[in-house]
C-alpha cells in the first residue's frame, strides 16, 4: 500500500513539474522579439521644398519580429498622421512595435508633407472634414494634392517593400495598409483610388480618418477596420459612417466598425491600451483569408 502511495505521489509530482516548466515557454511565445531598423530609403529624396526636411524624406522604419526558422511575417505599412503639414514615422512607434510583438512585421514611412510648404487656411482637415461629409462633395484642391502627394510616396514604398521583402523574411502577399487622421486618409486613397499598386492590399485599418466619396469603394475591395470618436471635431464621425454605408452597399460585410463614445480626435493611447488586440486579431483573420474564395462572408459587430 506504502509503495503504490508512493508511486502515485511520484507520478503527480512528474506531472506537475511538466506543466509549470512549460509556462514560461508558453509565454514566451505570445510575443516576439522586435528588431528596428530606422531610416531606410525606400526612394530618391524628393526636390526641394522637401530635400532639406528629413520629415518629408523618403524613409522608413521597419519593425521586424525575431524570426523562428523559415517564418514569413504578415505585413502591415503604417502611414502617420499631422495634417499633411507634421507629424513622422516615430511618432507612433509605441503603437508599431506592440503590433509587431503580435508576430506582424510593420513598415512604418515618411513621406512628402504638402501643407507644410503649401500653407493654406481652406486646406485643412478640420476645415474641410470638421463638420461633416463636405456639402458638394469634394475637398478643397490643395488638400486633394496634398492627399495625392502621400499616396505617390506610399505607392513607391509599397514598391520598396515588393522588392525587398524577402530580405527581411516579410511576406508581401499578406499586406495591409493602415494610419492615423491624414495617414488613415492616405491608407484608404492607396487602397480604394490609387490604380495600378505594385501589391494587391487585402486589407486596410482606418484610425479616424475618410475618404472625400466612399461612393468609390468597388465591390470586392478590401474590407477596413474603422476607429473613430463620436465627438472627433476635426474628422467628423460622419466619414466612418459613410465608409460603413459604402461596405454594406457592396455586400463588404468583413469591414468592422467601432465608434469610440465620447472620444476625440488622434486617441492612440486607446487603441494601444484597449484596442491592439482586436487590430492584431483583424490582420492575421483578413490576411489569412484574403486568396480564399467568399471573401467577403458576413462578420459583423
Amino acid at each position: 500500500m506504502y509503495a503504490e502511495r508512493l508511486k502515485t505521489i511520484s507520478g503527480l509530482l512528474f506531472i506537475m513539474t511538466v506543466l509549470f516548466s512549460t509556462v514560461p515557454v508558453f509565454a514566451q511565445s505570445e510575443e516576439s522579439t522586435v528588431t528596428r531598423i530606422k531610416n531606410i530609403r525606400y526612394a530618391p529624396m524628393p526636390p526641394a521644398p522637401f530635400d532639406k526636411d528629413s520629415g518629408c524624406d523618403r524613409t522608413l522604419d521597419l519593425y521586424i519580429p525575431e524570426e523562428p526558422s523559415g517564418k514569413k511575417w504578415p505585413v502591415l505599412v503604417f502611414i502617420h498622421g499631422g495634417g499633411f503639414a507634421g507629424g513622422d514615422k516615430g511618432g507612433n512607434a509605441t503603437l508599431c512595435e506592440k503590433i509587431a510583438r503580435s508576430g506582424i512585421a510593420v513598415v512604418s514611412v515618411n513621406y512628402r508633407l504638402y501643407l507644410k510648404y503649401h500653407k493654406n487656411a481652406g486646406a485643412g482637415a478640420g476645415a474641410n472634414m470638421g463638420k461633416g461629409l463636405p456639402a458638394d462633395g469634394r475637398f478643397h484642391p490643395e488638400l486633394q494634392k496634398a492627399i495625392g502627394i502621400a499616396a505617390d510616396d506610399a505607392t513607391l514604398a509599397l514598391q520598396w517593400l515588393k522588392d525587398h521583402a524577402a530580405h527581411y523574411s516579410m511576406d508581401a502577399q499578406k499586406l495591409m495598409v493602415s494610419g492615423g487622421s491624414a495617414g488613415a486618409m492616405t491608407a484608404l486613397y492607396v487602397a480604394y483610388v490609387k490604380p495600378a499598386l505594385p501589391l494587391k492590399i487585402s486589407g486596410v485599418i482606418d484610425f479616424w480618418g475618410g475618404l472625400e466619396d466612399a461612393a468609390v469603394i468597388k465591390k470586392d475591395a478590401p474590407p477596413v477596420l474603422v476607429y473613430h470618436g463620436s465627438a472627433d471635431q476635426t474628422i467628423h464621425v460622419a466619414y466612418a459612417a459613410a465608409l460603413q454605408q459604402r461596405m454594406k452597399e457592396t455586400g463588404n460585410r468583413l469591414s468592422e466598425f467601432h465608434i469610440m463614445e465620447g472620444k476625440g480626435h488622434a486617441a492612440y493611447r486607446v487603441i494601444e491600451t484597449e484596442k491592439s488586440g482586436e487590430v492584431v486579431s483583424f490582420i492575421k483573420r483578413i490576411v489569412d483569408t484574403a486568396a480564399m474564395p467568399g471573401r467577403t462572408k458576413s462578420r459583423r459587430r
